[in-house]
């Protein structure tokens, strides 16, 4: 894939950034360090608004990784692949809605002091249009083209990097395994955002939530 700049907002360094700490447990012995945020977007700040099983039908893909197989193909047939999902990812924007509480959770967040990045499977226009659609606003964003995508612990350290703080203290939220396997890979703080499904793979992550707005009773400032 082409590797194109991500989208940012200037950071102050990483010693101005008000430090926050986020307890992996009830008691508040198991404590790390927290600098700044990254969520993923489709049923973590969004709810869920891509239809996958669609998408995999008109592919021809019963099963594994889309991007993945997509960018395996021969020139011409990659380029029309990656033309149908970015079709099938814009097709989606018009039904995009925040998740719940998602909203209220990335407001008080930043209005901690937290840097906060997106960073996501899908395109640059199509994250982008969401952001537009719903208002977002992120100090990063960094979409599929900027760095290979989750489960690649790649785009994480690009994130942190773009962010201006150490990978060991960014916090990647996400509601799949990409998100939690790309984090732990980087070297990030996981934490795995169920939905209020039970999961049905084995979950590796240092924190398990059900909803969002619970995050914030685990972050905590100095």
């Amino acid at each position: 894939m082409n590797k194109l700049s991500p989208m940012v907002c200037a950071r102050p360094p990483e010693y101005d950034v008000v430090m926050h700490f986020i307890r992996l447990s009830k008691s508040h012995t198991d404590r790390r360090p927290v600098r700044a945020i990254a969520f993923d977007l489709d049923s973590t700040l969004t709810r869920p608004y891509l239809d996958f099983t669609r998408l995999r039908a008109q592919l021809g893909l019963p099963e594994g990784d889309i991007l993945h197989w997509a960018d395996s193909l021969p020139p011409r047939q990659r380029a029309e692949a990656f033309a149908a999902i970015e079709a099938f990812e814009q097709d989606g924007v018009e039904h995009v809605a925040w998740n719940d509480g998602a909203q209220e959770t990335l407001a008080a967040l930043q209005a901690r002091g937290l840097p906060v990045a997106i960073i996501t499977r899908n395109s640059r226009t199509s994250l982008t249009a969401v952001c537009t659609q719903l208002d977002i606003r992120a100090d990063v964003l960094v979409a599929r083209e900027d760095a290979t995508p989750k489960p690649d612990p790649a785009c994480i350290r690009l994130a942190s990097v773009r962010l201006g703080v150490r990978v060991e203290t960014l916090l990647m939220v996400g509601d799949f395994r990409h998100d939690t396997e790309a984090g732990r890979a980087a070297g990030a703080i996981t934490v795995l955002l169920t939905n209020g499904k039970t999961p049905t793979w084995t979950v590796e992550a240092d924190l398990v939530i059900h909803r969002l707005p619970e995050l914030l009773t685990y972050v905590e400032k100095e």
